[in-house]
């Protein structure tokens, strides 16, 4: 179950910890960081999402810039639900809204010609998918989002 103090007190200390510094709170369950500053804008950790939300963007700057966007992406969201987690709160379905934030940004690496046999099998296996069937076709990818993926399957069209 979600705690509002616990998931407060976790974010400041993690802000705290890495010297980060918030510069503006986001009205939505959305963020962004920016790395050189050490700078994030995030929501208030209100509920699991918004949580899950701060603890990417932290990520991020914890990180810094490396590799492929969604290779940053999915290290930003493996460490979001693993903070829920050892806090106890339960991200389930925000690990639903992250395995289609991923696959979104493979299918946007794809179309600038990323080589899907080179993906790591930990994010091939998160994903859920198989990304054979996207060799030599345009992807598109709808339902991924926070406010649409609540009960719409994810949809992956495929053109020749």
């Amino acid at each position: 179950m979600f705690n509002k103090e616990k998931a407060e007190q976790h974010l400041n200390k993690l802000l705290k910890q890495y010297k980060i510094k918030v510069i503006k709170w986001s009205a939505g369950s959305n963020g962004r960081a920016w790395y050189s500053k050490k700078e994030i804008k995030i929501p208030h950790p209100t509920n699991i999402d918004r949580f899950c939300v701060c603890m990417h963007e932290i990520k991020h700057i914890i990180d810094g810039k490396w590799g492929n966007l969604y290779q940053r992406e999915f290290a930003c969201e493996m460490f979001a639900i693993e903070q829920a987690t050892e806090l106890g709160f339960d991200a389930t379905e925000y690990r639903e809204r992250a395995r289609r934030y991923i696959i979104m940004n493979i299918a946007k690496g794809y179309c600038r010609k990323l080589n899907l046999s080179k993906l790591e099998p930990s994010i091939k296996e998160f994903c859920g998918i198989d990304f054979n069937e996207w060799e030599g076709k345009k992807v598109f990818v709808s339902g991924w989002g926070h406010d649409t993926y609540k009960g719409k399957p994810l949809q992956i069209s495929l053109m020749a």
